[in-house]
């Protein structure tokens, strides 16, 4: 034993004697993400976004999103969407303020340069809550974008779901049902599908998915002298 170590105690000193030019480089830290978070009604998009935004794992900015319809009881203004009016809305569109919109449901939703702006100057990852539609035209002027899709596990949990949140009447019901066809239809268009059955399990599949994306040497910027 005492042979080998002093073999490599030669071994160490022959390198320090020995003059070499190390690699220079720097890895910067990667660029803000955009992440696009669809899903059809009912698939708990809006429980899994609460649940990132709470983890102490990542610091997002959630991007809130104009809309010109009511108001429920549980949302707060400026939080869970702007609510604005929509004479307001078509302002800001008049003014290239509005990154994408359209019309939701005999009402207006979009996303205002505003919150994207923010997120970048502040260097923060920034959470987005689109339809299949927003979310395509997002990854159109950012195409560096992520786009992950939030499915229930199967239509019964699906439609249990949407009929325990009690928010919608059986007519909104029948439309969001409608609707859903066309949604499921855009799945290929996203760049990852999350099945959202056990709630923990989904956040931690959504987490898994920004880390591996953080990685990619495209994101990645390495300084060479």
């Amino acid at each position: 034993m005492e042979i080998l170590w002093s073999e490599y105690e030669k071994h160490c000193q022959g390198i320090a004697n020995m003059e070499l030019e190390l690699p220079k480089f720097n890895i910067l830290k990667s660029d803000p993400m955009i992440i696009i978070i669809s899903g059809i009604s009912g698939a708990g998009k809006d429980t899994l976004i609460e649940e990132l935004r709470l983890t102490p794992k990542y610091d997002f900015h959630f991007v809130v999103t104009c809309n010109t319809r009511n108001k429920r009881n549980d949302e707060i203004d400026g939080v869970h969407y702007h609510f604005i009016t929509r004479e307001k809305f078509l302002d800001m569109i008049s003014k290239n303020e509005m990154i994408e919109y359209s019309p939701v449901y005999n009402d207006f939703k979009g996303v205002p340069k505003f919150e994207i702006e923010k997120a970048f100057a502040d260097g923060k990852d920034m959470l987005l809550r689109l339809d299949h539609q927003g979310a395509k035209k997002v990854k159109q002027v950012y195409p560096e974008a992520i786009t992950i899709f939030i499915v229930p596990p199967d239509p019964k949990t699906w439609i249990e779901r949407l009929v325990t949140r009690g928010t919608d009447s059986p007519e909104d019901l029948q439309v969001r049902i409608k609707t859903s066809r066309d949604e499921i239809k855009a799945i290929p268009d996203f760049d990852y599908l999350v099945v959202n059955d056990e709630l923990d399990q989904a956040v931690e599949d959504v987490l898994n998915i920004l880390r591996a994306e953080h990685q990619k040497t495209s994101r990645i910027k390495v300084e060479q002298e």
